[in-house]
């Protein structure tokens, strides 16, 4: 497999396999093999993170899903919901690389004044960020720790 960088988080045994297209990993989500880029490298340890440490149902989760922002059409990373519909944690993940800057927050803060999520986080998969939003006044508040999240 592609050499991609170890993450902060726990090892997982993933399916993968070289294709014409290049190396691809399959969704547990989405159901199917996507194309192993390092962005989804972090997506996919985000998923088996949250299913394996939080007990987060792989029904509630939508990957790569639709949201619209006034007239932009973009689309999520990852997001989990309660049994009701309503969005529990907005996840945006980038490639390791990529630093998680004021950009980036801005980006996902647009999503979640439609999503309204409790919880936003923003991984790298070597730093990972955590906020609670307070959705009646419209703030948020980081958190220390991903361990901070609660999946009730």
């Amino acid at each position: 497999m592609q050499s991609l960088p170890k993450l902060q988080f726990p090892s997982y045994s993933f399916k993968a396999k070289n294709t014409e297209k290049g190396w691809v990993i399959f969704d547990i989500i989405r159901k199917k093999f996507v194309l192993l880029q390092p962005e989804e490298w972090v997506r996919q340890h985000l998923i088996h993170f949250l299913i394996h440490n939080y007990k987060v149902s792989p029904n509630l989760m939508k990957v790569e899903h639709k949201v619209t922002t006034g007239q932009i059409h973009s689309r999520f990373d990852l997001a989990t919901f309660r049994p009701n519909g309503c969005v529990q944690l907005l996840a945006e993940c980038k490639a390791p690389e990529v630093t998680i800057d004021e950009k980036v927050i801005n980006q996902s803060l647009r999503y979640c004044e439609v999503l309204q999520p409790d919880y936003l986080l923003l991984t790298n998969g070597l730093t990972h960020k955590l906020a609670h939003l307070n959705l009646a006044d419209k703030s948020y508040t980081w958190l220390s720790s991903i361990d901070q999240f609660e999946n009730r």
